[in-house]
């Protein structure tokens, strides 16, 4: 019989323990689609992270058996514009841990940013993906967005 497992959304506040979540970020398995390094994330910057206004950061866990694996996270902040009071929420990161692909986690991470699009009244959800990155455009394209933009990015760094 088939291992069932379950999944369990939450929104990462300054009350949660970001020292233990940094420890599970700091765990799981990354790879290549992620562009996460080790020590990536600390307690002090997912803490200056949330300390900004307007920002979202959810993680996901996988339930197997009642073992309750960290699977993956996202992090996306809510946009005003500077016209008509229009708001739009601005997905910046979508990670799912490589050993828990293709098992509901970016699915259910989407979800809930959806849910707090809907519930902050964000008139739309935005979102990029760089254009080699194939398995992840798969992914966004099956959750049926209503345009998929041909965008050109720009980095600009600070010296």
């Amino acid at each position: 019989m088939k291992n069932m497992h379950k999944l369990e959304i939450k929104f990462i506040g300054l009350d949660d323990n970001l020292r233990e979540l940094v420890r599970q970020i700091d765990l799981s398995e990354w790879d290549g689609d992620n562009e996460i390094d080790k020590n990536d994330f600390t307690s002090e910057s997912l803490e200056a992270y949330l300390c900004k206004q307007d920002t979202i950061f959810v993680i996901c866990y996988l339930i197997t058996n009642d073992v309750r694996n960290f699977a993956g996270m996202a992090s996306a902040r809510i946009e005003h514009k500077p016209s008509n009071f229009s708001k739009w929420l601005y997905i910046d990161e979508l990670d799912v841990c490589s050993s828990y692909r293709h098992q509901g986690v970016g699915t259910a991470l989407m979800r809930g940013l959806f849910e707090s699009g809907k519930k902050n009244n964000c008139e739309e959800i935005w979102l990029a993906a760089e254009t080699d990155k194939l398995i992840p455009n798969k992914f966004y394209k099956s959750l049926k967005p209503d345009a998929i933009d041909s965008v050109t990015g720009y980095t600009f760094k600070q010296s």
